[in-house]
């Protein structure tokens, strides 16, 4: 795997010194715990601030399965987030596990866990701890390892495998090692030729048999000095791959003397280190290059960059053949270059080892980010200073947040202090940790910078005047239930004795599990509120007694014609209760002549009254007075609201009398009137009769001598009479409407319809009319009446249609009324002049084209008045007319 950093048009730009070792180097002063694990969950590279953690060395750290060094209840979880990445389901992970060091202790890590590849390309998954804390001790359990009662058990407990040969070099003796590392039976060896056993079994396990053959043939045959050289088994039955290193030497005494003794060391795992060193360099190096969270690069002693990675790309903004041999104070502002800080920074971290800064960084862009900063001097064995290691990472982000968090604290800290509201944090014993100045002055407790409110120090009334309860209060509640509690209302008293209203509201800080840890509660002062609110409630209840009054006095005077004496007695009698102190209050009233006054009436003050005239000049006055002095603890005697009252009762009382004068003179000019519209009609008749009676003699008698001009005039003259008596008939009708009608019936409509369609039958069969008569209903009034109603609007649709006339007639309850609806498609009426036909004698056509007397509308709507309705119209010219009759329901009648 090349080096990502360091790519460019010609190749891979490695600098000299930028060895594997190197890279390993930097990697073990890096601040950052790192470390590489392969797709079984072994360790296989680690550098030193990881190691310090776990408290181990490298040899013994790498190859180590993480569950070993991760708690039992991550393992899992470890071993699925590296399969996780491995198979390219996610990035990158994060993962909070815990530790296991390697004195037994417990350490709580934040991980990140991100892909990286080594130089053949095999996928690692790099690992690197952020933040650590201690972690509660896990139990361990102790573990006994059965006595060895022989050497052979001792041997075969042993990780060394062991061959014992006789001079003849036959197999008298092997262990179980030996079984394992070659996939043999011990009963199958013992007793064979050992050179028989390579050649036949256990060459072809090997992954070079020949060179091993040659080499243990040849110990055989001089049977000299020791030999030691390592070999590779390969996997197969019986067997698993290994690396086992030989060690043999002769046999000098004892029963085997002349032979000789063979032990095999399983090295596999010092193997598997010795070649993950030589990768670990390379996994380092590409580790480095594919960091992109940190720019990590080094410098040479001077401060010259020579490595660059992908990380510092990306934070910086510099390409590697951008940047590499230039000095790293290229970062650094105009200003810390003044004041010469890189030169400082390396001089701190030459003679301490490392030095960090936190400041403003420059990219090649000229743009600026906020740098946490980390370097670390190199040195070789012999402390020459070899370089830096520089680890930048932007920390802009973070700054930002913890500069946009301290506006906020502030802005919460200002908001809190200056807030017209009382606010304050409570513990569950009661007292508080944190109270703005407001609150402490609701409470009337003094004002530091810590105001701490005993609970007991102050005490809270309810609206009845009882002493609140600690255990009823608002944050008691909250504690308790876990519920807020809003706008409870509750009464303090001042140390001057005034009374303070508060409405307080408690809302719960709860805990991770749900449970009130503290209590915010926030106090509002209502004290004018409550005033205003028991002020508007007096006034509230003055106007009721004001609003009874005034319908009393309505109901008293709505029957019109009750005598004026036991009127004004009534009214006089009722008036003293709408007054604050009724028992005490005493009333007078008067109209012309007439007076009326409760038993205790005197002329005394105090007093208020008022006094005015109906249109005809007759005086009213009202008169209250109080005739028992006030006590201390009363106030004024009347208030305005009681003069006003008067006021409007005097109003009521002028109202009622004048509108009694005015009905009175109505009823007498409609009287007058009606008797006038009937002599007149009935005195024009005789007249009208003998003109109508000269003119058909005139023509009886004088036709011949008459030419066809004087026989035109004759017609005009009969004509005109005929019309005068027409309009006379008209009129002595709509006279009697409401004066010579017959008693109300219930009548059904339905009936009344028939009885116009058979009088019309005429009409209709000469136009063709086409007339639907819906359901209709039964209700109260005058048959005779209806039908002249229904006979003038039907008639009206037959005679004002250009072509066959089609009428509809239709009914609907809307609510306590009857609607009639009659409507046609005839000729229609101008919208302006809807207002004009209910008039009398009112015509909007010539009567050579639509004869009539112009009082047939205004019948009907005299009509429809004396049975409680209305009558109306909705036309348009051209397209027909819908006459609408309203009429109480029968229920509504009968009520």
């Amino acid at each position: 795997m090349g080096n990502r950093g360091h790519t460019s048009d010609e190749g891979d730009a490695v600098p000299p010194d930028a060895t594997p070792g190197g890279y390993h180097h930097l990697f073990d002063v890096l601040d950052e715990r790192i470390a590489q694990f392969d797709a079984t969950g072994c360790l296989v590279s680690v550098n030193e601030s990881f190691l310090e953690l776990l408290g181990t060395s490298r040899d013994a750290a790498v190859g180590t399965h993480l569950s070993a060094i991760f708690a039992r209840k991550d393992g899992d979880r470890l071993e699925n987030a590296l399969a996780s990445l491995l198979e390219g389901d996610t990035a990158e992970r994060t993962l909070e596990v815990t530790m296991r060091t390697a004195d037994g202790g417990h350490i709580v890590c934040h991980l990140a866990l991100c892909v990286v590849h080594d130089s053949a390309g095999d996928a690692r998954v790099a690992m690197v701890i952020r933040d650590t804390e201690p972690a509660d001790q896990e139990p361990t359990h102790s573990r006994s390892t059965p006595p060895v009662e022989s050497l052979q058990s001792v041997i075969d407990e042993a990780d060394v495998g062991v061959f014992v040969l006789d001079e003849s070099f036959d197999v008298v003796w092997i262990d179980k090692s030996i079984e394992t590392y070659f996939g043999v039976n011990r009963d199958d060896v013992i007793g064979r030729d050992k050179r028989t056993l390579i050649q036949n079994t256990i060459a072809s396990r090997l992954e070079d048999p020949a060179t091993f053959t040659e080499t243990v043939f040849a110990t055989y045959d001089s049977n000299t000095g020791p030999e030691q050289f390592e070999c590779h088994v390969r996997p197969g039955p019986d067997r698993e791959d290994r690396w086992i290193e030989h060690r043999s030497k002769p046999i000098k005494s004892g029963p085997y003397d002349g032979g000789r003794i063979e032990l095999y060391y399983d090295v596999t795992s010092r193997k598997q280190a010795e070649n993950a060193r030589v990768e670990s360099e390379k996994q380092f190096r590409s580790l480095v290059d594919a960091v992109e969270e940190y720019a990590i690069f080094r410098l040479d002693p001077d401060g010259h960059v020579v490595s660059w990675n992908a990380g510092a790309t990306r934070i910086k903004g510099y390409e590697p053949r951008e940047i590499l041999g230039k000095h790293f104070s290229l970062f650094y502002t105009a200003a810390d270059r003044d004041e010469h800080v890189p030169q400082a920074n390396l001089e701190r971290a030459r003679e301490n080892g490392v030095a960090k800064d936190e400041g403003w960084r420059c990219r090649s862009d000229g743009s600026r980010f906020w740098a946490s900063v980390t370097i670390t001097a190199i040195r070789d064995a012999d402390g020459t200073l070899e370089g830096f290691a520089k680890v930048t990472r932007d920390m802009t982000d973070r700054r930002e947040r913890e500069q946009r968090l301290q506006r906020e604290r502030d802005l919460v800290e200002r908001i809190l202090q200056t807030s017209p509201v009382g606010i304050a944090v409570i513990n569950p014993d009661g007292t508080t940790n944190q109270a703005n100045e407001r609150m402490a002055e609701l409470l009337s407790v003094p004002v530091d910078d810590e105001p701490t409110l005993d609970p007991t120090q102050r005490k809270l009334y309810d609206s009845t005047g009882s002493v609140i309860p600690i255990e009823e209060r608002p944050a008691r509640r909250v504690f308790e239930t876990g519920e807020p509690v809003t706008d409870r209302e509750v009464r303090v008293t001042e140390p001057d004795g005034r009374t303070r209203w508060l409405s307080i509201t408690a809302t719960p800080l709860t805990d991770e599990s749900g449970a009130p840890d503290q209590v915010v509660m926030t106090a509002t002062d209502i004290t004018d509120l409550k005033t205003m609110a028991e002020q508007h409630k007096r006034k509230l209840e003055e106007r009721e007694k004001e609003y009874t009054a005034v319908q009393l006095t309505t109901s008293l005077l709505e029957p019109g014609d009750k005598p004026t004496d036991k009127l004004l007695d009534e009214l006089v009698q009722t008036l003293p209760q709408a007054f604050r102190f009724p028992e005490k209050t005493e009333a007078r009233l008067t109209m012309g002549d007439a007076e009326a006054t409760t038993d205790g009436y005197l002329a005394v003050d105090p007093s208020i009254g008022a006094q005015t005239a109906t249109a005809n000049g007759t005086p009213i006055t009202v008169t209250v007075c109080l005739t028992d002095p006030l006590t201390e603890t009363e106030e004024m005697p009347f208030l305005t609201e009681e003069q006003e009252l008067i006021d409007t009762l005097l109003t009521l009382i002028t109202f009622h009398f004048e509108r009694r004068e005015y009905i009175d003179e109505l009823q007498l000019e409609t009287r007058r009137l009606e008797q006038f519209a009937y002599a007149a009609s009935h005195d024009l008749q005789e007249p009208l009769r003998m003109v109508s009676s000269y003119l058909q003699l005139l023509e009886q008698r004088n036709a011949d001598a008459l030419d066809e001009d004087g026989m035109e005039f004759l017609s005009f003259a009969r004509d005109g009479a005929d019309r005068m008596r027409n309009m006379i008939d008209g009129l002595l009708a709509y006279s009697r409407i409401k004066t010579h009608g017959d008693p109300f019936e219930s009548v059904n409509l339905e009936v009344v319809l028939e009885g116009v369609l058979s009088d019309l039958e005429g009409d209709i069969t000469a136009t063709d009319a086409d007339i639907t008569v819906e359901a209709l209903p039964t209700i109260q009034g005058d048959p005779q009446q209806l039908s002249h109603l229904f006979y003038n609007l039907l008639e009206n649709a037959i005679q004002y249609s250009d072509e066959p006339p089609v009428v509809t007639v239709s009914a609907e309850q809307r609510g306590p009324e009857w609607v009639i609806s009659i409507s046609d498609e005839g000729i229609g009426i101008d919208p302006d002049l809807h207002g004009r036909i209910f008039e009398v004698f009112e015509r909007l056509h010539s009567r050579d084209k639509y004869p009539g007397t112009g009082i047939g509308l205004a019948i009907c709507q005299r009509i429809v008045e004396r049975h409680g309705g209305d009558i109306g119209v909705e036309s348009t010219v051209g397209e027909g007319s819908t006459f609408s009759v309203t009429f109480p329901t029968a229920d509504e009648q009968d009520s």
